[in-house]
């Protein structure tokens, strides 16, 4: 007897998942159905797919190559189906999203719960972690991204521009009329990913008919990885800070930050909305859509 077609979703659901889990909360089952079905299709196709123990899933050889074969035809049955909501009044379904921690924090969470409030029969399952997630194999729908995207499986499309800006405690900001903005490099920074305490910043200043651009050579004691743990040593005075604009925008908002030398940034990398090169269901077409809108109204992050 072929094995179902279920049960082969059911499969590639888990692999994506990484365990029966995941693939229960992706499918709306319980895990012991979700059991059922690998030993089904297992003994359907008389060889061992998956070896499981209490934490993960991973692939035998076999299943590596069965899950590679059926893996796009499940896609595309999917892609099928989703398309069918075209001719229903109320979209639906659930949706895989993922995105960076700070950007998703701070900028998307709120996007996500305007769309889920305009589409009340759609749900989202959102990762936010800085791990660069593979789409297909993970099974996610869309992320949103810094940097360009190389060339791929991936459909990538800008939503806006980042910016990294010079901030200080909002109690500090009288401390720094100078107008040099090379008068920086005698002050205490709080570093992201500095080598040997010290980092070299290339800010940008932008007239109204032509640009400048400066390298700071600066200090500091104090070398974090996060930004936001870098915007919370800033506001405590612990020294000047480059963060993204968002955070910048947040704490003069909340009267914590002050943003110094504004007329000079540093240019990051540009924001992307990614997704797999596959026919995109209506409700994930239509989240694609609403992150387009709404990121055109950030002017930067």
């Amino acid at each position: 007897m072929p094995p179902s077609a279920d049960d082969i979703a059911t499969f590639v659901a888990v692999v994506r998942g990484q365990s029966l889990s995941s693939a229960g909360r992706k499918l709306g089952l319980p895990k012991s159905t979700v059991s059922r079905r690998l030993m089904r299709l297992e003994q359907d196709v008389r060889v061992k797919l998956l070896h499981r123990d209490a934490r993960k899933v991973t692939l035998t050889p076999a299943g590596r190559r069965f899950f590679d074969a059926v893996a796009v035809a499940v896609d595309s049955i999917d892609g099928a189906l989703s398309s069918l909501e075209q001719t229903s009044k109320e979209p639906r379904g659930s949706l895989r999203v993922t995105a960076p921690v700070d950007l998703g924090r701070m900028v998307l969470s709120p996007i996500l719960v305007a769309f889920l409030e305009r589409y009340p029969e759609i749900s989202v399952d959102v990762a936010f972690t800085n791990r660069m997630v593979d789409l297909v194999q993970e099974g996610f729908d869309l992320a949103v991204r810094a940097g360009k995207q190389g060339a791929g499986s991936l459909i990538a499309r800008q939503l806006c521009e980042s910016e990294l800006q010079l901030a200080v405690a909002s109690e500090q900001e009288g401390r720094f009329q100078d107008d040099d903005v090379r008068s920086l490099e005698r002050q205490p920074f709080v570093l992201h990913r500095a080598d040997r305490y010290a980092q070299t910043i290339s800010l940008q200043r932008t007239a109204a008919k032509r640009s400048k651009s400066v390298d700071l050579h600066v200090h500091g004691r104090l070398n974090v990885d996060d930004y936001a743990a870098l915007a919370e040593l800033v506001a405590a005075g612990h020294g000047i800070g480059v963060l993204p604009a968002v955070h910048v925008r947040d704490g003069v908002q909340n009267k914590r930050l002050a943003r110094i030398y504004p007329e000079w940034s540093v240019r990051a990398q540009p924001i992307y909305l990614a997704y797999p090169a596959r026919q995109q269901p209506e409700r994930a077409r239509l989240l694609t859509d609403f992150l387009i809108s709404e990121f055109a109204k950030v002017e930067r992050v």
